[in-house]
């Protein structure tokens, strides 16, 4: 097959992927399209901790939207996946989970950033997926078979704690 075809055909079968995407769709996978290399560079400028204080930011500031069934959760992650493969820098596995946190934490949903590491092939490594109710939400995702939770992003804050101080016996 000549590379002309082959190319045609890979931009019928993506025109007729695209025809399938709702409004909806449409709308999570330019928000990935833009947020991916910012977040990337983000991370990179000024750290992991500012990056998800501005996703909360930005999470609180717009309205909720999309629903918290399970088909929906996947396929924003399935969109984030495939806005990744446009995007140039190339986001780490952290970048991408944390746009498909701050979408679902937009949506309402109970989701978890997890930062994970596995020390089975040599070195050290790290890796970074989000959970819904203990499942990844990204299919065929190896972060929790084969890697360690290090850390756990809740998508809500727990409340407050307040310390009362201890009365004195007299």
């Amino acid at each position: 097959m000549s590379p002309e075809r082959l190319r045609s055909l890979r931009l019928t079968r993506a025109l007729r992927k695209a025809s399938t995407l709702s409004r909806y769709d449409w709308g999570s996978l330019a928000v990935a399209l833009g947020f991916l290399p910012v977040v990337s560079v983000g991370l990179r400028l000024i750290g992991l901790r500012r990056m998800i204080a501005l996703g909360e930011a930005l999470a609180a500031a717009s309205p909720r939207w999309g629903g918290d069934d399970l088909r929906g959760v996947a396929r924003t992650a399935w969109l984030v996946e495939i806005a990744a493969h446009r995007c140039l820098p190339r986001p780490t596995c952290l970048a991408r989970a944390l746009v498909v946190f701050s979408l679902l934490k937009r949506r309402g949903s109970p989701a978890e950033l997890v930062i994970g590491v596995s020390k089975t092939r040599g070195p050290l490594e790290g890796h970074a997926w989000v959970e819904l109710g203990g499942v990844a939400v990204v299919p065929g995702d190896p972060g929790p078979a084969s890697y360690s939770a290090l850390v756990r992003i809740p998508a809500s804050r727990p409340a407050q704690a307040t310390i009362v101080p201890r009365e004195r016996a007299s």
